[in-house]
């Protein structure tokens, strides 16, 4: 137990790390992840923390507190002018208000807008966040070339928004849309959430209106923070289009605590926190190379800072000869353990497992090592049990009814059948796609994924045929290609569903449709 201090300055016991998890019922983790916010995105340094306790014993005007930091972020940054946000997201749809209604009474109180005001996207650079766009009216549109902004209605297009670990592998060259970006008068946003800042900043040097910066990943400020930094009159503009005022963007409140926290913790990120993160992620890195490394079979490689990831990480394989063993059983057992170690599932292969260092102490480090190693080392699977003989025969057209949390839809299948194994069509209320599965005795899994815009839709089908009739629960999710880990292929919850037969052995036209 630790002692804090009351204002009046007595002490009292305050609950030791992880313990108040704990009496909720849910067991902390070691986060071998990196700065996902699914596992709680950072940890505030205690300097932070101590801000933001201190700010929590006083008052604000805040719009005085929003014009002091925002005239500390311009001198820190090199920005013009900058504010704190409630995540990076919201960033997004500050600054997209600001393009679109300024700080115009009759515009701002029309927000979401319904003028088909469109911000233009990279083909090659959408994200999962679009809806931090299309919440303020706009249409989100994907151009393939710089050249293309001439084909479009200038008075129509809002801004343009690139995603900073895109662009070194885009075909939409940053220097061409920034450019013609300025010829045209369009604001130019770089949304570089995932990388650490760094500064001056090459974006807003070369052209960029408004950078956007996440205040809860590497710098390990308030987890639910953001900045937006760049031209001073969009950033104001931004900055009424949000909290306290009452405005669109006043469910994106942010605390008068977040605001310092945020601001103290890019300081110190600024001021050398930056070098001092390098040196602690080098040095986890070596203490769970030197556990890896201690049993022979086991090769390492550290992977270096890039676009993506500013951050060393460390993979670990092995051959499944030598270690009879897959990634995901690994995973699940550290998961399972403790303490509880938890892995990044949209990196892994069958016989390959990444670590990012950022969120862990060399304590832990050492113990990630000892533990990966220990899984390597447990026993294998046991042989899956042998597969009933018989099965059912699913083949033929399916009228599909999911029942959601709040709502329903009709959907379909349309499968065919070769002994256990299935596959076909998955077709949804307004998209279809490929579905695969088996179906052992009377059970049916079945996975699908239909095209979404920007992210694909996962289906996970469990059920069991009876009577005729297939029911069971399915797993919803949404997904990009490069992060299709289970955390995202399920990460929409799940719902359950029946399906009957409505054709043998071949499809017919089969009505879907979603209802509310």
């Amino acid at each position: 137990m630790n002692l804090d201090v009351h204002r009046n300055g007595t002490a009292y016991a305050s609950p030791a790390a992880g313990q108040v998890l704990r009496d909720l019922g849910v067991e902390p983790i070691i986060n071998c992840t990196g700065v996902r916010t699914s596992y709680g995105g950072c940890n505030p340094t205690r300097s932070v923390l101590a801000a933001m306790e201190a700010s929590g014993r006083v008052f604000v005007i805040m719009d005085e507190l929003a014009e002091a930091v925002g005239r500390k972020l311009a001198t820190l940054t090199g920005a013009e002018w900058g504010l704190v946000t409630a995540g990076s997201a919201a960033a997004v749809s500050q600054a997209v208000a600001a393009f679109v209604a300024g700080n115009d009474p009759e515009k701002m109180l029309k927000l979401p807008s319904h003028a088909e005001k469109i911000v233009v996207v990279a083909a090659d650079q959408r994200m999962a966040y679009e809806h931090a766009i299309r919440a303020v009216g706009c249409i989100v549109l994907p151009i393939g070339r710089a050249s293309e902004l001439d084909q479009l209605p200038i008075e129509n297009i809002a801004g343009i928004c690139v995603v900073a670990s895109d662009i070194p592998k885009s075909v939409v060259l940053f220097e061409e849309i920034a450019l013609r970006s300025k010829q045209l008068g369009i604001p130019l946003i770089v949304d570089a959430a995932g990388a650490a800042p760094r500064f001056p900043s090459v974006w807003l040097r070369n052209g960029a209106d408004l950078l956007i910066h996440s205040g809860g990943k590497y710098i390990r400020g308030p987890q639910s923070t953001g900045f937006l930094l760049g031209s001073e009159r969009l950033c104001r503009a931004a900055y009424l289009n949000g909290p306290p005022g009452q405005s669109f963007g006043r469910s994106m409140k942010v605390g008068k605590d977040e605001i310092i926290g945020a601001y103290v913790a890019l300081e110190q990120w600024v001021r050398g926190g930056a070098a001092r993160a390098m040196e602690r992620w080098r040095e986890c890195i070596s203490i769970m190379k030197r556990e890896f490394l201690s049993l022979p079979g086991l090769a390492v490689e550290e992977m270096e800072p890039d676009a993506a990831f500013c951050n060393p990480r460390i993979a670990v394989s092995w051959q499944a000869k030598t270690f009879p063993i897959n990634a995901d059983v690994i995973a699940r057992r550290l998961a399972t353990g403790r303490p509880r170690i938890v892995l990044h599932d949209c990196w892994q292969r069958p016989q390959r497992i990444v670590v990012d260092p950022t969120n862990l102490t060399k304590v832990e480090a050492e113990i990630v090592g000892r533990s990966i190693v220990h899984a390597i080392l447990g026993p294998p699977l046991a042989p899956a049990a042998p597969q009933e003989a018989g099965f059912e025969e699913l083949a033929g057209a399916w009228q599909v009814f999911i029942d959601f949390l709040h709502g329903s839809a009709v959907h379909a299948f349309m499968l065919l059948q070769d002994r256990q194994n299935i596959a076909g069509t998955h077709i949804g209320a307004e998209v279809s796609g490929n579905c695969r599965g088996n179906i052992v005795g009377s059970k049916l899994k079945l996975f699908s994924q239909l095209p979404g815009d920007p992210l694909a839709l996962d289906y996970e089908f469990e059920g069991t045929l009876h009577d005729g009739i297939l029911t069971g629960v399915v797993f919803l999710g949404a997904s990009a290609a490069k992060y299709s880990g289970v955390t995202f292929r399920r990460q929409f919850g799940r719902a359950s569903w029946r399906a009957t037969r409505t054709l043998t052995n071949h499809s017919d036209d089969v009505k879907c449709a979603s209802r509310g």
